[in-house]
């Protein structure tokens, strides 16, 4: 049986204090989130009930201090692209080293590497050994467009790796996925950079989980962008917004448990969604801010996707419950442009000046390789 989840956000006013509530829905039970919470007072704006998310280490954006910012130059510099990551545990197993590889390991290069950077173009390769051969299996490239889709976007490679390295063995070792030793994996990256933007004006994609509902938008309304543009540089805060200006704001959350991503109000100047214009605030991965975006169906962009519908892909019949991750499915085309090499067993990788990365910032065991190498 397919299990429907869907999420809601919910405010209540009691007294002189508004609570902000996340509940999730599965398969109709309610459960309420326990980190998704807040209370402001009611005059104060919505803004407020997330200002502390960062401090409270519920926000999913990252540090990008001096010593990092130095660090992704360096890397831009000496034109790295490819990162190995090798699971260095004395009694490591495969399975835990995929789930920490995939679940943080992989997400926080990427995000890291998303700074200042339009999008990326990432492919994932494994190292397998089964019955004394060794084999590397690699993804097609991936396009990432808004670091909001990072975490989808490995998942699907992950799953969809597994599921052709499964296939493979079973077909030509006869062994199951189990018998397979992964510990080591290579992540290539390519930096697409920001194209130039126009003052409050973002030329940002929405996320996935919204792109795919295909929502009617723009930063064209230039009657209340030249009312925004008060100041000669993008600085965004609600307090230099003319008390005047009608005008409703949105921003991106992720739940620190769930890590369910979804929009929340940040200012409500009038309550007639119908008819009052309204923005989603564009920040990078660092929490900058990068211009605002019209959306011109307020309440198709935020109502719930109800996962009670099955997507079938037509070229494989592959099924999905959400359409998110049915999108990077198709835009992967089912995996056929997955490879397999055979290495010999005897054979060594010699990567050239290659640039460990820094503990202090990354929790694993990351190298970033040369561009030059060699296979003896």
């Amino acid at each position: 049986m397919l299990r429907r989840t869907y999420s809601r956000f919910i405010f209540e006013t009691i007294g002189d204090s508004r609570i902000f509530h996340h509940q999730r829905f599965v398969n109709d039970l309610q459960i309420d989130c326990p980190t998704c919470t807040s209370c402001v007072e009611t005059r104060e704006p919505y803004s407020r009930h997330w200002q502390n998310d960062h401090a409270a280490g519920t926000s999913h954006q990252i540090k990008m201090g001096p010593d990092e910012r130095l660090l992704l130059k360096r890397i831009e510099t000496e034109r790295i692209e490819a990162f190995m990551l090798c699971d260095g545990s004395v009694s490591g197993r495969t399975n835990d080293f995929l789930l920490e590889a995939g679940m943080e390991a992989v997400p926080q290069l990427l995000r890291f590497l998303s700074f200042g950077a339009a999008k990326l173009e990432v492919t994932i390769g494994f190292y397998v050994n089964v019955k004394k051969e060794r084999m590397y299996y690699e993804s097609s490239p991936m396009i990432v467009e808004h670091h909001l889709d990072i975490v989808e976007s490995v998942d699907m490679l992950f799953s969809m790796l597994l599921e052709k390295i499964s296939n493979y063995v079973l077909l030509q070792q006869r062994v199951p996925l189990e018998a397979c030793v992964i510990r080591r994996m290579k992540v290539t990256v390519k930096r697409h950079s920001n194209p130039i933007s126009v003052q409050w004006r973002s030329t940002a994609k929405l996320p996935l989980q919204y792109r795919v509902k295909r929502l009617d938008t723009g930063t064209d309304n230039a009657t209340i962008f030249a009312e925004i543009c008060q100041s000669p540089r993008d600085i965004f805060h609600i307090g230099l917004l003319p008390d005047a200006l009608q005008v409703n704001l949105y921003c991106f959350r992720v739940c620190a448990s769930t890590k369910e991503l979804y929009a929340v109000p940040y200012l409500i100047r009038h309550d007639d969604v119908e008819n009052t214009p309204t923005f989603v605030i564009h920040t990078d991965i660092a929490g900058h801010f990068r211009g605002l975006q019209e959306i011109r169906n307020v309440r198709k962009f935020l109502r719930a996707d109800r996962q009670d519908r099955v997507f079938e892909c037509r070229k494989c019949k592959s099924r999905f419950g959400d359409r998110v991750q049915f999108a990077l499915h198709k835009q992967i085309d089912c995996g056929r442009g997955f490879m397999v090499w055979h290495l010999e067993e005897d054979a060594i990788e010699l990567h050239h000046n290659c640039l460990p990365l820094p503990k202090g910032y990354f929790k694993h065991d990351w190298f970033g390789l040369g561009t030059n190498t060699t296979i003896k």
